[in-house]
């Protein structure tokens, strides 16, 4: 087998992988907020309680061949699942063609818990622990596992910088959410949000927060104005920020992070001009 036939596969089993992922991500979506176990019982229908069969539970597939409806009793299945599905196999594929086998693997397992963390912050409002205390344990873990994910080249360093940037994340974002509280008089943000962000940045170091505080913000923003724009909200209506926090870390991941550190050496680069002193060109000798 030659190398483009193997790579070929191996993109393939990506996607498909992160596709049965996402599979098993609506599962935890649908019972972890019912306090339910994600493993057992199998896989049933939400509405007559029937067992799925595994041809009826094909990622993508089945939803399709059955056109989002049940099988044992016509029940319509949201489309929601089909696009958790295909998106984690999206995703998936794209980190494994971006970023080394072990930060891929890393990133999956990140971006799996955002996923599932956003899913139940749109549905329910709260971000459990597990996904934000847990995510900074497995930001410690990961560093610690990787070094490079933060720059270092030893556990100890990797380990360190990742509870740094955890700390640094939460505490600007307690900070906001202190001051929109203060300017508001009312609470502007649930301390899920902060710890989700610790969590966030645990992984990606604590310079993602110029990218993801802005841009979480912004897309907020555009949001709740289109919302009100529709009359289908009014101002104060309560909207999840921890769907925009976690997209706006997976776009760092896909982008993000070098737009933000060339923007940085821009600026450096500028400020060492505008610093530099000024030299005449006539005192410079001529030969």
């Amino acid at each position: 087998m030659d190398v483009s036939s193997t790579h070929l596969i191996l993109d393939v089993f990506a996607f498909i992988f992160g596709a049965c992922v996402g599979s098993f991500l609506n599962v935890c979506v649908y019972r972890i907020p019912l306090n339910r176990s994600i493993v057992s019982p199998p896989s049933h229908c939400a509405a007559c309680g029937a067992p799925i069969p595994w041809y009826n539970n094909l990622p993508i597939i089945s939803w399709l061949v059955l056109r989002g409806r049940a099988a044992c009793c016509g029940t319509r299945i949201d489309a929601r699942y089909c696009m958790v599905e295909a998106g984690m196999g999206f995703l998936f594929f794209a980190l494994w063609l971006k970023y080394p086998p072990l930060e891929a693997v890393i990133y999956a397992i990140m971006i799996s818990g955002l996923t599932v963390a956003c899913l139940i912050d749109l549905d329910h409002y709260i971000i459990p622990d597990r996904f934000t205390l847990g995510g900074c344990i497995a930001g410690f873990i990961a560093c610690s596992i990787d070094p490079a994910l933060m720059g270092q080249k030893t556990a100890l360093l990797g380990f360190s910088w990742s509870l740094a940037s955890a700390m640094m994340g939460g505490m600007t974002l307690l900070a906001v959410a202190w001051l929109g509280t203060l300017l508001f008089k009312k609470e502007a943000m649930g301390m899920g949000d902060v710890k989700f962000l610790a969590g966030i940045c645990s992984f990606l170091g604590g310079t993602s927060i110029t990218w993801i505080l802005p841009l979480s913000s912004l897309i907020g923003s555009i949001l709740g104005l289109a919302l009100i724009f529709w009359q289908r909200g009014a101002w104060g209506t309560r909207i999840p920020y921890g769907p925009f926090l976690g997209l706006a870390a997976i776009l760092w991941l896909f982008g993000g992070s070098d737009f933000m550190y060339g923007y940085w050496e821009h600026v450096g680069h500028v400020w060492n001009v505008w610093n530099s002193p000024m030299v005449d060109e006539h005192l410079i000798p001529k030969h």
